[in-house]
Protein backbone atom coordinates (compact mmCIF):
# COMPACT_ATOMS: atom_id res chain seq x y z
CA UNK A 1 0.00 0.00 0.00
CA UNK A 2 1.64 3.31 -1.30
CA UNK A 3 0.74 6.57 1.10
CA UNK A 4 0.98 9.40 -0.77
CA UNK A 5 0.55 13.47 0.12
CA UNK A 6 -2.63 13.18 -1.64
CA UNK A 7 -3.85 10.26 0.79
CA UNK A 8 -6.79 11.46 3.35
CA UNK A 9 -6.19 14.09 6.73
CA UNK A 10 -8.06 12.24 9.40
CA UNK A 11 -8.74 12.11 13.67
CA UNK A 12 -7.61 8.62 14.31
CA UNK A 13 -9.47 7.82 17.81
CA UNK A 14 -7.84 4.85 19.37
CA UNK A 15 -10.43 3.05 21.03
CA UNK A 16 -8.51 0.75 24.10
CA UNK A 17 -10.10 -0.83 27.04
CA UNK A 18 -8.36 1.65 29.49
CA UNK A 19 -8.19 5.46 27.77
CA UNK A 20 -9.03 6.78 24.23
CA UNK A 21 -5.73 8.00 22.45
CA UNK A 22 -6.57 11.00 19.74
CA UNK A 23 -3.96 11.05 17.00
CA UNK A 24 -3.73 13.14 13.53
CA UNK A 25 -2.89 11.34 10.66
CA UNK A 26 -1.27 13.18 7.93
CA UNK A 27 1.18 13.88 5.43
CA UNK A 28 3.59 15.19 7.90
CA UNK A 29 3.20 12.63 9.73
CA UNK A 30 1.38 10.93 13.03
CA UNK A 31 0.81 12.99 16.31
CA UNK A 32 -0.43 11.63 19.48
CA UNK A 33 -2.57 14.43 20.53
CA UNK A 34 -4.11 13.44 24.10
CA UNK A 35 -5.24 10.56 25.67
CA UNK A 36 -8.07 10.64 28.29
CA UNK A 37 -9.08 7.81 30.49
CA UNK A 38 -12.97 7.08 30.18
CA UNK A 39 -13.73 8.10 33.58
CA UNK A 40 -12.53 11.67 33.46
CA UNK A 41 -14.65 14.65 33.92
CA UNK A 42 -16.47 15.95 31.18
CA UNK A 43 -15.23 13.15 29.11
CA UNK A 44 -17.12 13.69 25.81
CA UNK A 45 -16.89 17.40 25.97
CA UNK A 46 -13.31 17.42 26.23
CA UNK A 47 -12.81 15.13 23.58
CA UNK A 48 -15.43 17.04 21.51
CA UNK A 49 -12.99 20.23 21.94
CA UNK A 50 -10.31 18.57 21.09
CA UNK A 51 -11.52 17.22 17.60
CA UNK A 52 -12.79 20.66 16.77
CA UNK A 53 -9.93 22.80 17.98
CA UNK A 54 -6.46 20.82 18.07
CA UNK A 55 -7.39 18.29 15.28
CA UNK A 56 -9.36 20.86 12.64
CA UNK A 57 -12.56 18.88 12.89
CA UNK A 58 -10.93 16.81 10.52
CA UNK A 59 -12.54 13.37 9.35
CA UNK A 60 -12.56 10.98 12.31
CA UNK A 61 -11.84 7.59 11.78
CA UNK A 62 -13.04 5.05 15.63
CA UNK A 63 -10.53 2.32 15.47
CA UNK A 64 -11.04 -0.30 17.98
CA UNK A 65 -7.96 -1.82 20.06
CA UNK A 66 -9.95 -3.50 22.22
CA UNK A 67 -10.06 -6.99 23.88
CA UNK A 68 -13.61 -8.20 23.15
CA UNK A 69 -13.57 -8.44 19.96
CA UNK A 70 -14.83 -11.68 18.45
CA UNK A 71 -14.06 -13.41 15.33
CA UNK A 72 -15.37 -16.59 13.40
CA UNK A 73 -14.90 -18.82 10.24
CA UNK A 74 -18.02 -19.32 8.26
CA UNK A 75 -18.75 -21.10 5.49
CA UNK A 76 -21.40 -19.65 2.43
CA UNK A 77 -22.24 -22.35 -0.13
CA UNK A 78 -21.43 -20.88 -4.04
CA UNK A 79 -23.72 -23.59 -5.94
CA UNK A 80 -27.05 -22.04 -7.08
CA UNK A 81 -27.03 -18.59 -5.05
CA UNK A 82 -26.84 -15.30 -6.51
CA UNK A 83 -24.98 -12.26 -5.84
CA UNK A 84 -28.35 -10.36 -4.03
CA UNK A 85 -29.21 -14.28 -2.31
CA UNK A 86 -25.74 -14.35 -1.43
CA UNK A 87 -25.37 -10.98 0.27
CA UNK A 88 -28.87 -11.72 2.13
CA UNK A 89 -27.80 -15.01 3.35
CA UNK A 90 -24.45 -14.02 4.55
CA UNK A 91 -26.00 -11.31 6.66
CA UNK A 92 -28.75 -13.45 8.19
CA UNK A 93 -25.58 -15.94 9.07
CA UNK A 94 -24.34 -12.94 11.13
CA UNK A 95 -27.05 -12.16 12.31
CA UNK A 96 -27.43 -15.76 13.99
CA UNK A 97 -23.10 -15.77 14.93
CA UNK A 98 -23.80 -12.80 17.02
CA UNK A 99 -27.38 -11.78 17.39
CA UNK A 100 -26.18 -10.07 21.31
CA UNK A 101 -23.41 -7.62 19.00
CA UNK A 102 -25.11 -4.85 16.98
CA UNK A 103 -21.67 -3.76 15.70
CA UNK A 104 -20.54 -6.48 13.09
CA UNK A 105 -19.64 -6.94 9.68
CA UNK A 106 -18.29 -9.88 7.49
CA UNK A 107 -15.71 -10.24 4.38
CA UNK A 108 -14.85 -13.04 2.45
CA UNK A 109 -11.37 -14.65 2.69
CA UNK A 110 -9.54 -16.05 -0.47
CA UNK A 111 -9.64 -19.13 1.03
CA UNK A 112 -12.08 -21.80 -0.63
CA UNK A 113 -13.69 -25.22 0.01
CA UNK A 114 -13.63 -27.06 -2.61
CA UNK A 115 -16.74 -29.25 -3.43
CA UNK A 116 -16.27 -32.81 -2.39
CA UNK A 117 -18.61 -35.55 -2.00
CA UNK A 118 -19.74 -34.61 1.60
CA UNK A 119 -20.27 -30.82 1.15
CA UNK A 120 -20.57 -28.06 -1.60
CA UNK A 121 -18.33 -25.97 -3.06
CA UNK A 122 -18.92 -22.43 -0.43
CA UNK A 123 -16.77 -19.92 0.33
CA UNK A 124 -15.16 -18.80 3.78
CA UNK A 125 -15.78 -15.43 5.26
CA UNK A 126 -14.85 -13.66 8.30
CA UNK A 127 -17.48 -12.80 10.52
CA UNK A 128 -16.33 -9.84 13.34
CA UNK A 129 -18.35 -8.41 16.11
CA UNK A 130 -17.49 -5.79 18.80
CA UNK A 131 -20.07 -4.99 21.82
CA UNK A 132 -21.70 -2.04 21.80
CA UNK A 133 -19.88 -0.65 25.56
CA UNK A 134 -19.79 2.55 26.92
CA UNK A 135 -16.35 3.19 25.64
CA UNK A 136 -17.87 2.99 21.88
CA UNK A 137 -20.88 5.14 22.84
CA UNK A 138 -18.71 7.85 24.65
CA UNK A 139 -16.15 8.06 21.32
CA UNK A 140 -19.15 8.05 18.61
CA UNK A 141 -21.11 11.00 20.86
CA UNK A 142 -18.02 12.57 21.92
CA UNK A 143 -17.77 12.87 17.30
CA UNK A 144 -20.84 13.83 17.22
CA UNK A 145 -20.56 16.65 19.41
CA UNK A 146 -17.42 17.62 17.55
CA UNK A 147 -19.71 18.06 14.64
CA UNK A 148 -16.92 16.59 12.33
CA UNK A 149 -17.86 14.00 9.90
CA UNK A 150 -17.05 10.55 10.52
CA UNK A 151 -14.98 8.39 8.08
CA UNK A 152 -15.28 5.17 9.62
CA UNK A 153 -15.64 2.65 12.48
CA UNK A 154 -12.87 -0.13 12.00
CA UNK A 155 -11.18 -3.18 13.99
CA UNK A 156 -7.03 -2.65 14.34
CA UNK A 157 -6.64 -6.47 13.98
CA UNK A 158 -8.03 -6.57 10.17
CA UNK A 159 -7.05 -3.43 8.92
CA UNK A 160 -3.70 -4.06 10.33
CA UNK A 161 -3.62 -7.05 8.40
CA UNK A 162 -2.85 -5.86 4.81
CA UNK A 163 0.01 -3.62 6.61
CA UNK A 164 1.51 -7.15 7.57
CA UNK A 165 1.72 -8.24 4.45
CA UNK A 166 3.46 -5.53 3.08
CA UNK A 167 6.15 -5.72 5.73
CA UNK A 168 6.28 -9.32 4.44
CA UNK A 169 6.93 -8.49 1.09
CA UNK A 170 9.06 -5.83 1.62
CA UNK A 171 11.58 -7.46 3.88
CA UNK A 172 11.32 -10.69 2.52
CA UNK A 173 12.22 -9.48 -1.02
CA UNK A 174 15.50 -8.32 0.72
CA UNK A 175 16.16 -12.09 1.36
CA UNK A 176 15.10 -13.27 -2.04
CA UNK A 177 13.52 -16.07 -0.66
CA UNK A 178 9.57 -17.37 -1.67
CA UNK A 179 7.09 -15.88 0.11
CA UNK A 180 6.27 -17.09 3.64
CA UNK A 181 2.61 -18.38 4.02
CA UNK A 182 2.29 -17.02 7.64
CA UNK A 183 3.18 -14.04 9.61
CA UNK A 184 2.84 -12.58 12.85
CA UNK A 185 2.99 -9.01 13.90
CA UNK A 186 3.98 -8.42 17.31
CA UNK A 187 3.76 -4.54 18.82
CA UNK A 188 3.00 -3.37 22.47
CA UNK A 189 0.28 -0.45 22.69
CA UNK A 190 0.65 2.55 25.31
CA UNK A 191 -1.99 1.05 27.18
CA UNK A 192 0.37 -1.54 28.01
CA UNK A 193 -1.02 -4.51 26.28
CA UNK A 194 0.58 -6.62 23.66
CA UNK A 195 -1.14 -6.78 20.55
CA UNK A 196 -0.31 -9.73 18.15
CA UNK A 197 -1.91 -9.99 14.35
CA UNK A 198 -1.48 -13.32 12.35
CA UNK A 199 -2.22 -13.92 8.70
CA UNK A 200 -1.87 -16.53 6.35
CA UNK A 201 -1.58 -15.29 3.22
CA UNK A 202 -1.79 -11.90 3.81
CA UNK A 203 -5.26 -12.03 5.35
CA UNK A 204 -6.33 -12.50 9.28
CA UNK A 205 -6.04 -15.93 10.90
CA UNK A 206 -5.48 -14.90 14.66
CA UNK A 207 -5.30 -11.81 17.35
CA UNK A 208 -4.22 -12.12 20.47
CA UNK A 209 -4.41 -9.33 22.99
CA UNK A 210 -2.79 -9.83 26.38
CA UNK A 211 -1.15 -7.63 29.31
CA UNK A 212 2.59 -7.02 29.09
CA UNK A 213 5.23 -5.25 31.32
CA UNK A 214 4.67 -1.60 31.26
CA UNK A 215 8.66 -0.79 30.75
CA UNK A 216 11.27 -2.59 29.12
CA UNK A 217 14.26 -0.72 31.52
CA UNK A 218 14.84 -4.73 32.22
CA UNK A 219 15.54 -5.80 28.72
CA UNK A 220 15.62 -9.46 29.63
CA UNK A 221 12.62 -9.46 31.57
CA UNK A 222 10.63 -7.60 29.04
CA UNK A 223 12.14 -9.49 25.92
CA UNK A 224 11.07 -12.72 28.23
CA UNK A 225 7.32 -12.05 28.53
CA UNK A 226 7.04 -11.31 25.00
CA UNK A 227 8.80 -14.43 23.86
CA UNK A 228 6.51 -16.18 26.02
CA UNK A 229 3.47 -14.79 24.87
CA UNK A 230 4.98 -15.67 21.03
CA UNK A 231 5.29 -19.41 22.02
CA UNK A 232 1.58 -19.30 23.15
CA UNK A 233 0.57 -18.02 19.91
CA UNK A 234 2.58 -20.63 17.89
CA UNK A 235 0.78 -23.66 20.19
CA UNK A 236 -2.46 -22.07 18.58
CA UNK A 237 -1.32 -22.86 14.69
CA UNK A 238 -1.57 -25.97 14.86
CA UNK A 239 -5.51 -25.84 15.23
CA UNK A 240 -5.79 -23.54 12.39
CA UNK A 241 -3.10 -26.12 10.13
CA UNK A 242 0.49 -24.47 10.72
CA UNK A 243 2.91 -26.14 8.71
CA UNK A 244 6.51 -24.85 9.51
CA UNK A 245 7.86 -25.68 5.81
CA UNK A 246 5.29 -23.21 5.03
CA UNK A 247 6.97 -20.50 6.37
CA UNK A 248 6.94 -18.07 8.67
CA UNK A 249 7.86 -14.34 9.27
CA UNK A 250 7.88 -12.96 12.91
CA UNK A 251 7.94 -9.46 12.84
CA UNK A 252 8.70 -7.98 16.30
CA UNK A 253 8.72 -3.63 17.14
CA UNK A 254 11.08 -2.92 19.92
CA UNK A 255 13.72 -0.88 20.85
CA UNK A 256 17.35 -2.27 20.57
CA UNK A 257 18.42 -3.28 23.60
CA UNK A 258 15.48 -5.80 24.38
CA UNK A 259 15.05 -6.72 20.53
CA UNK A 260 18.75 -7.80 20.83
CA UNK A 261 17.71 -10.04 24.06
CA UNK A 262 14.68 -11.37 22.11
CA UNK A 263 17.00 -12.70 19.15
CA UNK A 264 19.21 -14.60 21.58
CA UNK A 265 16.13 -16.62 22.89
CA UNK A 266 14.26 -17.44 19.70
CA UNK A 267 14.81 -21.51 18.53
CA UNK A 268 11.32 -21.26 16.11
CA UNK A 269 12.32 -21.70 13.04
CA UNK A 270 11.40 -18.40 11.05
CA UNK A 271 12.61 -15.23 9.40
CA UNK A 272 12.47 -13.58 12.66
CA UNK A 273 12.60 -9.20 11.99
CA UNK A 274 13.11 -7.37 15.32
CA UNK A 275 12.48 -3.63 14.48
CA UNK A 276 12.25 -0.10 15.99
CA UNK A 277 8.28 1.78 14.90
CA UNK A 278 10.37 4.15 12.94
CA UNK A 279 12.27 1.26 10.86
CA UNK A 280 9.06 -0.63 10.26
CA UNK A 281 6.98 3.19 8.97
CA UNK A 282 10.38 3.49 6.46
CA UNK A 283 10.08 0.06 5.74
CA UNK A 284 6.18 0.66 4.79
CA UNK A 285 6.62 3.63 3.22
CA UNK A 286 4.73 5.69 6.06
CA UNK A 287 5.56 8.72 7.28
CA UNK A 288 4.63 8.71 11.38
CA UNK A 289 7.19 11.56 12.15
CA UNK A 290 10.20 10.98 14.69
CA UNK A 291 9.20 8.82 17.59
CA UNK A 292 10.72 8.97 21.09
CA UNK A 293 9.90 5.42 22.17
CA UNK A 294 10.62 2.83 19.38
CA UNK A 295 8.61 -0.28 20.88
CA UNK A 296 5.20 1.06 20.68
CA UNK A 297 3.32 0.23 17.70
CA UNK A 298 -0.22 1.90 18.17
CA UNK A 299 1.46 4.94 16.02
CA UNK A 300 2.12 2.54 12.92
CA UNK A 301 -1.45 0.76 13.21
CA UNK A 302 -2.87 4.52 13.65
CA UNK A 303 -0.87 5.97 10.80
CA UNK A 304 -1.38 2.69 8.15
CA UNK A 305 -5.05 2.46 8.63
CA UNK A 306 -5.82 5.91 9.50
CA UNK A 307 -4.51 7.76 5.81
CA UNK A 308 -5.95 4.37 3.90
CA UNK A 309 -8.42 5.30 0.90
CA UNK A 310 -10.29 2.33 0.97
CA UNK A 311 -10.82 -0.03 4.65
CA UNK A 312 -10.32 -3.91 4.97
CA UNK A 313 -14.00 -4.09 7.15
CA UNK A 314 -15.52 -1.04 7.90
CA UNK A 315 -18.37 -2.19 10.49
CA UNK A 316 -21.97 -1.28 10.25
CA UNK A 317 -22.78 1.31 13.12
CA UNK A 318 -26.05 2.70 13.39
CA UNK A 319 -24.49 5.39 15.49
CA UNK A 320 -21.76 6.22 13.04
CA UNK A 321 -24.64 6.26 10.24
CA UNK A 322 -27.00 8.69 11.94
CA UNK A 323 -23.80 11.38 11.99
CA UNK A 324 -22.17 10.08 8.28
CA UNK A 325 -25.22 9.80 6.40
CA UNK A 326 -26.34 13.66 6.72
CA UNK A 327 -22.84 14.99 6.34
CA UNK A 328 -22.01 13.04 3.33
CA UNK A 329 -25.51 14.30 1.82
CA UNK A 330 -24.41 18.00 2.68
CA UNK A 331 -20.75 17.36 1.35
CA UNK A 332 -22.20 15.79 -1.97
CA UNK A 333 -24.67 18.74 -2.47
CA UNK A 334 -21.57 20.89 -1.88
CA UNK A 335 -19.45 19.27 -4.45
CA UNK A 336 -22.57 19.39 -6.57
CA UNK A 337 -23.02 23.26 -5.80
CA UNK A 338 -18.81 23.64 -6.64
CA UNK A 339 -19.03 21.49 -10.06
CA UNK A 340 -21.73 23.93 -10.75
CA UNK A 341 -20.00 26.90 -9.89
CA UNK A 342 -16.10 25.96 -11.59
CA UNK A 343 -18.84 25.17 -14.86
CA UNK A 344 -20.10 28.66 -14.86
CA UNK A 345 -17.02 29.94 -14.10
CA UNK A 346 -15.75 28.50 -16.99
CA UNK A 347 -18.36 29.22 -19.06
CA UNK A 348 -17.86 33.00 -18.16
CA UNK A 349 -14.03 32.76 -18.90
CA UNK A 350 -15.20 31.65 -22.19
CA UNK A 351 -17.28 33.87 -22.69
CA UNK A 352 -15.09 36.53 -21.85
CA UNK A 353 -12.64 35.22 -24.39
CA UNK A 354 -15.01 35.32 -26.89
CA UNK A 355 -16.28 38.38 -26.35
CA UNK A 356 -12.77 39.99 -26.18
CA UNK A 357 -12.00 38.51 -29.44
CA UNK A 358 -15.47 40.10 -31.16
CA UNK A 359 -14.62 43.38 -29.44
CA UNK A 360 -10.73 43.41 -31.25
CA UNK A 361 -12.71 42.49 -34.23
CA UNK A 362 -14.75 45.39 -34.20
CA UNK A 363 -11.79 47.44 -33.33
CA UNK A 364 -10.22 46.33 -36.40
CA UNK A 365 -12.87 46.96 -38.28
CA UNK A 366 -13.42 50.47 -36.91
CA UNK A 367 -9.94 51.26 -38.04
CA UNK A 368 -10.08 49.72 -41.43
CA UNK A 369 -13.45 51.61 -42.56
CA UNK A 370 -11.87 54.32 -40.83
CA UNK A 371 -8.55 54.30 -43.44
CA UNK A 372 -11.42 53.59 -45.86
CA UNK A 373 -13.47 56.73 -45.62
CA UNK A 374 -10.18 58.75 -45.67
CA UNK A 375 -9.07 57.72 -48.86
CA UNK A 376 -12.62 57.84 -50.50
CA UNK A 377 -13.10 60.99 -49.64
CA UNK A 378 -9.52 62.26 -51.10
CA UNK A 379 -10.70 60.57 -54.34
CA UNK A 380 -14.05 62.58 -54.35
CA UNK A 381 -11.93 65.74 -53.72
CA UNK A 382 -9.70 64.48 -56.37
CA UNK A 383 -12.91 63.87 -58.58
CA UNK A 384 -14.43 67.32 -57.80
CA UNK A 385 -10.91 68.72 -58.80
CA UNK A 386 -11.09 67.57 -62.18
CA UNK A 387 -15.41 68.65 -62.56
CA UNK A 388 -16.84 64.95 -61.94
CA UNK A 389 -19.60 64.81 -58.93
CA UNK A 390 -19.50 61.50 -57.11
CA UNK A 391 -22.27 62.06 -54.80
CA UNK A 392 -24.30 63.03 -57.74
CA UNK A 393 -23.91 60.10 -59.84
CA UNK A 394 -23.98 57.96 -56.27
CA UNK A 395 -27.39 59.58 -55.45
CA UNK A 396 -28.59 58.80 -59.37
CA UNK A 397 -27.52 55.11 -58.54
CA UNK A 398 -29.45 54.39 -55.47
CA UNK A 399 -32.70 56.32 -57.24
CA UNK A 400 -32.29 54.26 -60.09
CA UNK A 401 -31.69 51.22 -58.18
CA UNK A 402 -34.76 51.45 -56.01
CA UNK A 403 -37.03 52.52 -59.18
CA UNK A 404 -35.82 49.29 -61.23
CA UNK A 405 -36.71 47.26 -57.90
CA UNK A 406 -39.96 48.36 -57.78
CA UNK A 407 -41.12 48.68 -61.53
CA UNK A 408 -43.49 45.89 -62.95
CA UNK A 409 -41.87 44.12 -66.22
CA UNK A 410 -45.40 43.75 -67.97
CA UNK A 411 -44.35 42.83 -71.69
CA UNK A 412 -43.54 39.29 -70.80
CA UNK A 413 -47.34 39.15 -68.75
CA UNK A 414 -49.28 40.98 -71.76
CA UNK A 415 -47.05 38.31 -74.63
CA UNK A 416 -48.11 35.15 -72.59
CA UNK A 417 -52.05 36.53 -71.70
CA UNK A 418 -52.01 37.82 -75.78
CA UNK A 419 -50.60 34.28 -76.77
CA UNK A 420 -53.32 32.06 -74.00
CA UNK A 421 -56.52 34.52 -75.22
CA UNK A 422 -55.53 33.45 -79.15
CA UNK A 423 -57.76 35.00 -81.94
CA UNK A 424 -61.32 34.32 -80.62
CA UNK A 425 -61.03 35.50 -76.79
CA UNK A 426 -60.66 39.28 -75.58
CA UNK A 427 -60.36 40.85 -71.73
CA UNK A 428 -62.07 43.89 -71.07
CA UNK A 429 -59.36 44.95 -68.87
CA UNK A 430 -56.50 44.09 -66.76
CA UNK A 431 -55.97 45.73 -64.03
CA UNK A 432 -52.23 45.27 -62.61
CA UNK A 433 -51.51 46.30 -58.58
CA UNK A 434 -48.15 45.83 -56.56
CA UNK A 435 -49.09 42.28 -53.95
CA UNK A 436 -47.60 42.71 -50.62
CA UNK A 437 -46.58 39.80 -48.97
CA UNK A 438 -48.42 37.37 -46.47
CA UNK A 439 -47.89 36.98 -42.53
CA UNK A 440 -46.87 33.06 -43.30
CA UNK A 441 -44.37 34.77 -46.02
CA UNK A 442 -42.99 37.43 -44.13
CA UNK A 443 -42.66 35.07 -41.43
CA UNK A 444 -40.82 31.91 -43.44
CA UNK A 445 -38.47 34.76 -44.94
CA UNK A 446 -37.27 35.59 -41.58
CA UNK A 447 -36.45 31.95 -40.29
CA UNK A 448 -34.48 31.42 -43.35
CA UNK A 449 -32.73 35.32 -43.33
CA UNK A 450 -34.32 35.96 -46.91
CA UNK A 451 -35.36 39.39 -48.06
CA UNK A 452 -38.75 39.47 -49.27
CA UNK A 453 -39.43 38.95 -52.83
CA UNK A 454 -41.99 41.73 -54.25
CA UNK A 455 -45.22 40.74 -56.39
CA UNK A 456 -47.57 41.86 -57.93
CA UNK A 457 -51.09 40.80 -59.09
CA UNK A 458 -52.95 41.24 -62.58
CA UNK A 459 -56.35 40.97 -62.78
CA UNK A 460 -58.47 40.18 -66.09
CA UNK A 461 -61.88 40.94 -66.49
CA UNK A 462 -63.84 38.95 -69.85
CA UNK A 463 -67.60 40.25 -70.41
CA UNK A 464 -70.10 37.28 -71.68
CA UNK A 465 -73.48 38.55 -73.21
CA UNK A 466 -76.87 37.67 -70.86
CA UNK A 467 -77.67 35.10 -73.49
CA UNK A 468 -74.45 33.35 -73.33
CA UNK A 469 -74.06 29.35 -72.61
CA UNK A 470 -73.08 29.71 -69.05
CA UNK A 471 -70.99 26.45 -68.75
CA UNK A 472 -69.46 26.62 -71.89
CA UNK A 473 -68.42 29.71 -71.16
CA UNK A 474 -67.13 28.89 -67.71
CA UNK A 475 -65.21 26.26 -69.69
CA UNK A 476 -63.58 28.49 -71.76
CA UNK A 477 -62.66 30.64 -68.44
CA UNK A 478 -60.90 27.42 -66.99
CA UNK A 479 -59.29 26.12 -70.02
CA UNK A 480 -58.02 30.06 -70.83
CA UNK A 481 -56.49 29.89 -66.96
CA UNK A 482 -55.12 26.89 -67.83
CA UNK A 483 -53.21 27.89 -71.04
CA UNK A 484 -52.04 31.08 -69.15
CA UNK A 485 -50.38 28.90 -66.33
CA UNK A 486 -48.56 26.65 -69.07
CA UNK A 487 -47.40 29.89 -70.50
CA UNK A 488 -45.98 31.66 -67.40
CA UNK A 489 -45.02 28.52 -65.00
CA UNK A 490 -43.39 31.17 -62.35
CA UNK A 491 -46.93 32.72 -62.13
CA UNK A 492 -49.91 32.03 -59.91
CA UNK A 493 -53.52 31.77 -61.94
CA UNK A 494 -56.67 31.35 -60.50
CA UNK A 495 -60.00 32.00 -61.92
CA UNK A 496 -61.80 33.97 -59.11
CA UNK A 497 -64.96 34.67 -61.00
CA UNK A 498 -67.01 32.38 -63.03
CA UNK A 499 -70.09 33.57 -65.55
CA UNK A 500 -72.31 32.04 -62.71
CA UNK A 501 -71.61 34.96 -60.59
CA UNK A 502 -73.65 37.83 -61.28
CA UNK A 503 -72.56 41.67 -61.76
CA UNK A 504 -74.20 44.32 -63.18
CA UNK A 505 -72.39 45.82 -66.40
CA UNK A 506 -74.44 49.35 -66.22
CA UNK A 507 -75.57 51.58 -63.31
CA UNK A 508 -78.94 50.19 -63.21
CA UNK A 509 -81.33 51.32 -60.54
CA UNK A 510 -83.43 48.08 -59.21
CA UNK A 511 -85.99 48.20 -56.46
CA UNK A 512 -85.90 44.58 -54.38
CA UNK A 513 -87.80 41.66 -56.13
CA UNK A 514 -87.33 39.11 -58.36
CA UNK A 515 -84.74 40.32 -61.26
CA UNK A 516 -86.24 37.87 -63.76
CA UNK A 517 -89.66 39.06 -62.92
CA UNK A 518 -88.85 42.60 -63.72
CA UNK A 519 -87.13 41.44 -66.92
CA UNK A 520 -83.93 43.08 -66.56
CA UNK A 521 -80.85 41.43 -68.88
CA UNK A 522 -77.35 41.75 -67.56
CA UNK A 523 -73.92 40.46 -69.01
CA UNK A 524 -71.85 37.74 -67.24
CA UNK A 525 -68.24 39.27 -66.32
CA UNK A 526 -65.68 36.10 -65.50
CA UNK A 527 -62.13 37.32 -63.71
CA UNK A 528 -59.16 35.64 -63.70
CA UNK A 529 -56.24 36.42 -61.01
CA UNK A 530 -52.23 36.10 -62.21
CA UNK A 531 -49.79 36.56 -59.05
CA UNK A 532 -45.90 36.57 -59.92
CA UNK A 533 -42.72 38.25 -59.35
CA UNK A 534 -42.52 41.74 -60.42
CA UNK A 535 -38.41 41.34 -61.80
CA UNK A 536 -39.83 38.58 -64.55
Amino acid sequence: MSLSFLSPARTVLLVSDEFLSIFTANSSGVKLIDSLPWDAENFEKNVASVIAKDCGKKPVLILSDMVEQHYRKERVVRAGVGMVDKASMVKRKLNVAFPSYPIRAAYPLKEKMPKTSAQPAADIYIFAAVANGDQVKGAISATKKSLASVAGFCLLPVEASDMVKALSLKLGAKKKRKKNTWSIFIGQHRNGSLRQVLTKNGELALTRMSPMADSDSDPENWARELYQEFKSTISYLSRLGYDPSEGLDVFVIANPAPGEALKNMFEEECDLHVLGVNEAAKALGLNIGPQADARYADVLHVGWTGRKGRFVLPMKVAQVDEVSRPRQAAMMVGLGLFAGMAFLGYQAASQAGALAEINGDIESSKRQKSQLDSQYQREVQRLQEVGFDARLVQSSLSVYTELEKNRIKVLGLYKGIGQALGKDLRVDSIEITRAEPTVVQNVWNAVQNEKAESLFQATLKMTYPSTADVDRGNQEVADLRGRIEGLLPSHEVEVTKFLKDYEYTEGLVVEAGDLETQNIQQDFVAEILIKGPVSE
